[in-house]
């Protein structure tokens, strides 16, 4: 005879509090409260309730499994799409942000201005970027590269004229 699983007399699972709801019949531990934004509240086993899971394949493999559970249940709300593909949104964003560190010229906008500014007054090209180097040295952020350094130089950026913000017709 077969066996059929159901939660009335699974063992093994925590009757305290809810079940994952990942996990449902197979949950294991302590499970803790989700808050997923619009409403949308989840209880998750301590491996699904982690960043890692949150986070792994770009946030689907929690958006996906939820999606296809609450469509097979048919509790697929407005609310629920809401707060996946927010969670969606959320992730997305923070790789774009975190997937590879920007550049020198992008990661120091302030320090690549102070170089261009001083560029643009005539100050000797490796004096002014050692002595840049050297005051932010010891900063929470890595200085850009003397190469890094040469290019805002050579790129001469300091040497366009200023766009006109306002054009002002004479009449």
């Amino acid at each position: 005879m077969t066996r059929l699983h159901s939660l009335y007399k699974a063992r093994g699972i925590p009757v305290k509090m809810p079940v994952c709801a990942i996990c449902l019949d197979r949950t294991r531990g302590k499970t803790r409260e989700r808050d997923l934004g619009y409403g949308v509240r989840i209880w998750l086993c301590e491996i699904h309730h982690s960043v890692e899971f949150m986070r792994s394949n770009a946030g689907r493999d929690l958006g996906v499994t939820l999606l296809r559970i609450w469509r097979s249940q048919g509790c697929l709300t407005r609310a629920r799409s809401r707060a996946l593909q927010a969670h969606a949104n959320a992730v997305r964003a923070l790789g774009r942000t975190l997937t590879r560190p920007r550049p020198g010229s992008y990661a120091w906008p302030r320090l690549r201005r102070e170089a261009e500014d001083c560029f643009a007054r005539g100050e000797r090209v490796l004096t002014t970027i050692a002595q840049l180097r050297a005051r932010h040295a010891l900063d929470h952020a890595k200085v850009p590269s003397v190469r890094t350094m040469q290019r805002w130089f050579s790129q001469g950026r300091w040497l366009r004229l200023p766009q006109p913000t306002d054009t002002v017709r004479a009449s």
